[in-house]
């Protein structure tokens, strides 16, 4: 080989290098520096772009639904249902994105939605994990247990007219037959320990229950509620995200009574833990 042969090869393969540098960086960043699929993961971490087929979008949403601990179908079922499983963004529309997000939702942590659908993912699974903390911490233990009230779980994000409210369900099969596999990442293990909760009370309380709660450990979600319901009326959910907070029962009686206090804190994936307190209510 010559000199000038040797030079030109050498240029050729340190370029190509530098290009296999740039592609794995530009990788990392589309991705928001999630770690990429391993060996065993089927399903893109980065985005596969608006011209990808349904299978691989859908299969980048369930990744990123199972790192969240939510069911991998939610946000394919919502983006089948809201876009036909498309990135939209039409001129003068104020709904835009899978999952025809308003635009004024455009800002803070999902300012620029419309161009990055990561963003529109975030903002579904977000809503999604708020909304199951909610409601399980306020008594609906049940809420969203198996994939028959899926519908209704994507209709609390979606907040469509009440009309429309049946309409997610139906897509459970189709987003089923786009997932032919599990997305969940090798080395991702689900949350299923329920939280540490600590919950102060009086044994006898005047006029109102009270009840002070936390999670010392993470966030969660509080709500509280007593036996017999018609004494008492419940508390509802509100985040700790480790501090103390105040649950307030206002009575809904004249007379005194003896409360069962149940008090319910949920974690982020969806666990609950329940204390129950005994409580004297004066009138």
């Amino acid at each position: 080989m010559s000199g000038s042969s040797a030079v030109r090869r050498s240029i050729f393969l340190l370029g190509a290098a530098f290009a296999l540098l740039a592609f794995a960086a530009a990788a990392q960043a589309q991705s928001g520096g999630t770690a990429p699929p391993g060996p065993g993961d089927p399903c893109p971490a980065s985005y596969p772009g608006d011209d990808a087929k349904q299978p691989a979008l859908a299969r980048w949403m369930a990744r990123g639904a199972a790192l969240r601990d939510v069911p991998q179908e939610l946000p394919v079922m919502a983006a089948l249902a809201e876009s036909g499983l498309r990135n939209l963004n039409k001129r003068g529309n104020p709904f835009a994105g899978f999952f025809s997000m308003h635009r004024s939702l455009g800002k803070g942590p999902y300012r620029g939605f419309q161009r990055r659908p990561e963003l529109q993912l975030l903002w579904f699974l977000d809503t999604a994990v708020l909304i199951r903390q909610q409601a399980i911490a306020n008594g609906h233990e049940d809420y969203a247990a198996d994939s028959d009230g899926y519908g209704v779980w994507i209709a609390d994000v979606e907040r469509p007219a009440p009309e429309n409210r049946d309409g997610y369900q139906p897509y459970f099969d189709d987003a089923d037959e786009l997932l032919t596999e599990s997305c969940l990442p090798s080395d991702h293990t689900p949350d299923t320990a329920p939280p540490a909760l600590r919950v102060v009370g009086a044994a006898r309380q005047r006029d109102v229950v009270t009840i002070t709660a936390r999670c010392p450990r993470e966030a969660c979600m509080v709500g509280a509620r007593a036996e017999p319901a018609r004494r008492v009326r419940v508390a509802p959910a509100v985040s700790s995200e480790g501090e103390s907070v105040v649950l307030t029962l206002p009575a809904r009686t004249r007379r005194s009574a003896k409360l069962v206090v149940t008090v319910t804190a949920v974690d982020e994936s969806g666990n609950p833990t329940r204390r129950e307190k005994r409580v004297t209510l004066l009138r």
